[in-house]
């Protein structure tokens, strides 16, 4: 028999504004151990006995100041991610267009700017994961199997 595959959880949140439908990033500090000075969306790991959606709206209100109901995001994209690692990763994107609050900087440790981006022309910057989320959001691709290159020397992507 053999062995059953686990994969990590991740969510994402593609809050995405009204008046250009550009999508809320994060830019990693240099100190980054997976993505320095890079882009990407508002997001992370899911916690212990946390539901997908909750996971989602909990990341909005750590990384960003955001509050948004549970009930207003719309499930967008699922993926699976294969690292440069190789750990594999299952991530689910949801999209909120309403939220309470104004976006700031709420992990000064961790970011070092908020940058809304045009998802269908995402930035040279934007980490290979998160440029693959924002293309396929755009092109309304609802399942992709991502693969991020070789991490180079110095651990960027």
């Amino acid at each position: 028999m053999t062995e059953r595959h686990r994969s990590i959880a991740n969510v994402m949140v593609l809050l995405q504004r009204e008046s250009d439908g550009r999508v809320l990033t994060v830019r990693h500090g240099p100190d980054s151990s997976h993505s320095p000075g890079k882009l990407t969306v508002i997001g992370g790991h899911l916690e212990k006995q946390e539901f997908m959606d909750a996971g989602a709206a909990r990341e909005l209100g750590e990384e960003v100041g955001i509050h948004v109901a549970v009930e207003d995001l719309e499930f967008c994209q699922l993926v699976h991610f294969l690292a440069p690692d190789g750990a594999r990763v299952i991530g689910a994107a949801f999209t909120a267009q309403r939220w309470e609050g104004e976006p700031y900087n709420c992990e000064h440790g961790k970011h070092t700017a908020l940058v809304w981006v045009d998802p269908e022309h995402p930035p040279d910057d934007c980490h290979p994961y998160t440029r693959a989320v924002l293309e396929n959001f755009a092109a309304g691709v609802l399942y992709a199997n991502i693969t991020a290159p070789p991490q180079r020397a110095g651990g960027a992507a």
